[in-house]
């Protein structure tokens, strides 16, 4: 019958009643921003609060638009964590949400460390996207299921103790002789734990093993 109510369409009224999410986009000048930008302006339900480099003083930038959202590019921010406490000292009600495009544990690492509400892929479609603002705006956590499958990959860690104090001190810069002397091991002693960063990680170089250790989240 056609006055059969489809119970299945949301009401129009349940529709207006929805809150407007005001987003505010953090990230570097270029076609990313500009594409998440003119797409939550042109989504209903949504409005674009403002858009904000990464850098010193973006918080008081961000807290003068006062979003409920903030989209920050994570690959853009050197100091997630710091960047975030700022946030939510200046807006504690403001969900904070990062993209990235980097699957790897590190990022979700870095990311619940900073206390953020969203990992969302950088390649997710644009209604997706949006869908899962909403859910965030919600009240919802929204982690990216391939992170998160990158992050259970990684909840086994290949080295011991002592091969992550070596890995961790040559990520700060640190030379053989500088490392053996920190932690009081032969410089031979400390090529052998380099060695076997190298076969464990499948690095090319040290650097290439620190950078797989360190996207594993194994350091």
């Amino acid at each position: 019958m056609d006055d059969v109510l489809d119970e299945t369409a949301p009401r129009v009224a349940d529709v207006e009643q929805r809150p407007t999410v005001r987003v505010v986009v953090v990230g570097e000048p270029g076609l990313l921003r500009t594409a998440v930008a003119a797409l939550l302006a042109g989504r209903p339900g949504f409005e674009l609060a403002g858009e904000c480099d990464p850098a010193d003083g973006v918080a008081e930038a961000v807290a003068a638009t006062r979003p409920d959202l903030a989209l920050v590019d994570l690959d853009a921010v050197r100091d997630a964590s710091a960047l975030t406490g700022r946030l939510h000292a200046r807006l504690p009600d403001c969900a904070v949400v990062v993209l990235t495009a980097r699957r790897t544990a590190r990022v979700l690492r870095r990311a619940l460390g900073a206390r953020v509400r969203g990992v969302i892929a950088k390649d997710v479609p644009p209604d997706e996207l949006i869908d899962q603002l909403r859910a965030i705006a919600d009240g919802q956590l929204m982690i990216d299921p391939l992170t998160a499958l990158a992050a259970l990959d990684a909840a086994v860690n290949p080295l011991s103790e002592r091969e992550r104090e070596v890995a961790a001190a040559a990520a700060q810069g640190l030379r053989t002789k500088e490392i053996a002397a920190r932690l009081h091991l032969a410089p031979g002693t400390v090529r052998n734990h380099v060695s076997t960063l190298l076969r464990k990680t499948g690095g090319r170089s040290r650097w290439d093993a620190i950078q797989r250790a360190q996207d594993a989240g194994w350091i």
